[in-house]
């Protein structure tokens, strides 16, 4: 099952792949920026009421967990896992599929601050911001409809969330 969904994060061949089509994309609000992933890589949207917030790791971002489908999963930070200012009390998590926890843990949630959307996008639509400084979680940041967004190194943030499991 993880060998099937190695390619869900935005890389570069899912961004050439949207130079002649277009590609179906969440828009994850976080706390100062928004975060862009392809649709397959987001199983369900949920309400943040259902955490169960734990005061441990919640310096490194690791806010507690949730149960979906009868599994407990980890709840994240996206900004905290980047090294960025902790972001206020989540609105919604995106259950995320992830690819590289293990057989264990198959899926995680994400931290964010209000409903996201699902967009169409083509590359021309995605400006790059070259010389943007990029944090350890983040792969590119680029503007997307005149807002900051970060495609982010989903490798990195699961290495670092296998290390608090």
């Amino acid at each position: 099952m993880a060998e099937a969904q190695k390619n869900v994060g935005i890389n570069q061949s899912t961004l050439l792949s949207a130079t002649t089509g277009k590609l179906d994309v969440y828009v994850l609000p976080l706390w100062q920026k928004k975060m862009l992933l392809p649709q397959g890589a987001v199983a369900e949207i949920i309400s943040a009421s259902q955490l169960k917030a734990t005061k441990k790791n919640t310096s490194v971002g690791l806010l507690g967990q949730v149960t979906w489908e009868g599994e407990p999963l980890p709840v994240i930070s996206f900004e905290a896992f980047n090294g960025d200012n902790s972001a206020p009390a989540p609105q919604k998590l995106a259950i995320v599929v992830a690819a590289n926890l293990g057989e264990e843990h198959t899926h995680y949630a994400l931290a964010l601050q209000a409903e996201p959307t699902l967009n169409k996008i083509k590359i021309a639509e995605i400006e790059d911001l070259d010389h943007a400084t990029t944090g350890a979680m983040e792969y590119l940041q680029v503007k997307y409809q005149n807002n900051l967004c970060v495609i982010p190194e989903l490798d990195a943030l699961e290495a670092k969330l296998k290390s608090l499991l």
